[in-house]
């Protein structure tokens, strides 16, 4: 994004060549300004989300000066890590506006068109899907303040942390994408053409599940995250759940290997 028309850009740089340096300690952060040696090669045409101005950037001869490094030499991990919050989370956030705008216009449509003497919504095949649809809108809004509150709190650990904008990101897009789904297939054909921003909206959201980490990123680090929580809680003393089974004592019938 902003490939196009940016004057400044934001670039990750291996910068500790040694063959034994750790990956995330090798890389630094760096403020490039647009001149010589920055060229934009190629501007892609979109699917949605067409105003970014998305293009191929060739980097040759590029000068950074060190005043334009972000944080610490061979520090960018640090960097990226504190930007993948607001980012992601925003991702989020920001995606439930789109939806939101998706399912005022279904419900906006489907009060007033009629089919067989009445108006679409009282059919329970247009109904129930504009109720899935309410539901994972105030679900993801639900999510998504929740996570911001752990997110200010000093309480939580950054690696739970992680986890909840992990889980937000994903579960938030995904039920957002449903929810325009929902909203375009109750409109019918009416919300595939440009009549309505229906198909633009749902062109631009399906990037939300993508850009900044896709979901299968984002499953990563919730699954790292969750079983590492469960061995730093195996370190303390913790309830045995399988006591309470009516024959817990039968173990010889738990098969592990």
């Amino acid at each position: 994004m902003g490939g196009e028309g940016a004057d400044y850009f934001l670039l990750y740089a291996k910068t500790d060549l040694r063959p034994d340096a750790k990956p995330h300690e090798s890389i630094t952060a760096f403020i490039v300004d647009r001149g010589p040696g920055v060229e934009t090669k190629y501007q892609y045409g979109l699917m949605g989300c067409r105003g970014g101005g998305t293009a191929r950037l060739v980097f040759k001869d590029a000068v950074a000066p060190k005043e334009n490094v972000l944080g610490k030499i061979n520090g960018a991990f640090s960097v990226f890590s504190t930007m993948m919050i607001p980012e992601r989370l925003g991702t989020a956030a920001m995606t439930i506006g789109s939806a939101r705008v998706a399912l005022d216009i279904a419900t906006q449509y489907t009060s007033r068109r009629k089919a067989f003497g009445q108006t679409i919504n009282k059919f329970q095949g247009v109904s129930f899907q504009i109720a899935e649809a309410a539901t994972l809108l105030d679900v993801s809004r639900s999510m998504a303040y929740s996570t911001a509150v752990a997110v200010d709190s000093p309480d939580v650990s950054d690696a739970q942390k992680r986890r909840m904008i992990s889980e937000s990101k994903k579960f938030i897009t995904e039920s957002c994408q449903k929810v325009v789904h929902n909203s375009m297939q109750v409109v019918g054909g009416i919300g595939y053409t440009n009549v309505l921003p229906l198909e633009r909206i749902y062109r631009d959201i399906r990037l939300a599940t993508i850009w900044t980490g896709t979901s299968e990123v984002m499953s990563m680090i919730i699954a790292h995250e969750w079983y590492q929580e469960y061995l730093d809680k195996k370190k303390k003393p913790i309830r045995n759940y399988q006591a309470d089974a009516l024959e817990s004592e039968a173990e010889e019938e738990i098969i592990y290997e």
